[in-house]
């Protein structure tokens, strides 16, 4: 099931870091996302963000239908849930975290053979898709 070309899907978190605070997303990382033509993102992550920004743990400066116009850019693809992902996003390792969004993500990275950009540990300390890590670290933030 791969799509010519795309060969990264961006995890949740490291998709909405590079749009709200591209500052803490390491240089190592900003210069892999600058210089891939383009890249994947689940339609999933977008439900994840909406129910984080309602429960104030994504803080936005404007409407969120704004937020993710910015973040979609042309070099986004959305990439849709199917039957695929979703059988397999039950067959993770039984120790992998019962979050539906990062089964499904995982899922998605597995079928469709891309590397998943992440900053979650369990994902990649789970060796179920490829992944390249970066840790999280608000301290980047300058204030």
């Amino acid at each position: 099931m791969e799509r010519p070309g795309l060969k990264y899907l961006l995890d949740t978190a490291p998709w909405a870091n590079d749009v709200l605070t591209p500052e803490i997303v390491p240089a190592r990382i900003e210069n892999l996302l600058d210089n891939l033509e383009h890249k994947g993102l689940c339609s999933i992550s977008l439900l994840e963000c909406a129910i984080l920004h309602r429960r104030g743990r994504l803080l936005v400066n404007a409407a969120l239908e704004d937020f993710f116009k910015r973040g979609l850019a042309a070099d986004i693809e959305v990439l849709e849930l199917t039957p695929e992902i979703a059988a397999v996003s039950n067959d993770l390792p039984e120790d992998f975290s019962g979050d539906p969004f990062d089964r499904v993500i995982a899922a998605t990275a597995k079928v469709m053979n891309l590397t998943l950009i992440t900053c979650d540990a369990a994902i990649r300390d789970a060796r179920f898709c490829k992944v390249e890590f970066y840790p999280f670290k608000p301290s980047r933030l300058k204030a």
